[in-house]
C-alpha cells in the first residue's frame, strides 16, 4: 500500500468522539461535567502535559478513564463506538481496557476519576 493508501486508512480509523482540551492543576485534569451533556457518554481527553490522549467514559454517575496507549508496543489508539483498537498490530480492548484481542497481553492503564464542584478529575498519579 503506497503513502496515499496508508493516508485514507488512517482517516477512516479516525474516531468521531468530541475532543476536550485540558490544562492539568497540579498531578490532575479537570473535565466540566457540562461537557457530557445529551447523547454524549465518551470523549478523548487530551494535555500537553501527556504523551497519549485519555479516553473518557461515562457510565451511569460513574467515570472511567483510560490511556490510549496500547500496553503492546505504546502506539496511540483509536475508540471507535465497540471498541478500542491499534492501528498499528490490530490489538483490540474493551471500554474496562481488557485485551479482547492480542497481541496486546496487559490491559489499559486507567486513572481514577472523581466529581468534585461540577468537574470530572482525572488523577494522573
Amino acid at each position: 500500500m503506497g503513502i496515499i493508501g496508508a493516508g485514507l486508512l488512517l482517516e477512516s480509523c479516525a474516531t468521531s468522539l468530541p475532543l476536550v482540551k485540558a490544562t492539568p492543576k497540579g498531578r490532575s485534569l479537570f473535565i466540566p461535567l457540562s461537557r457530557f451533556s445529551g447523547e454524549s457518554k465518551m470523549m478523548i481527553v487530551r494535555s500537553s502535559s501527556l504523551e497519549n490522549d485519555i479516553l473518557l467514559i461515562k457510565e451511569e454517575n460513574e467515570f472511567r478513564a483510560l490511556s490510549l496507549k496500547c500496553t503492546h508496543e505504546g502506539v496511540g489508539l483509536t475508540a471507535t463506538d465497540k471498541t478500542i483498537v491499534c492501528p498499528a498490530h490490530g490489538s483490540t480492548f474493551d471500554f474496562k481496557g481488557n485485551v479482547l484481542k492480542e497481541p496486546a497481553l496487559r490491559p489499559l492503564q486507567q486513572f481514577q476519576t472523581e466529581i468534585s464542584n461540577e468537574n470530572v478529575l482525572i488523577h494522573l498519579i
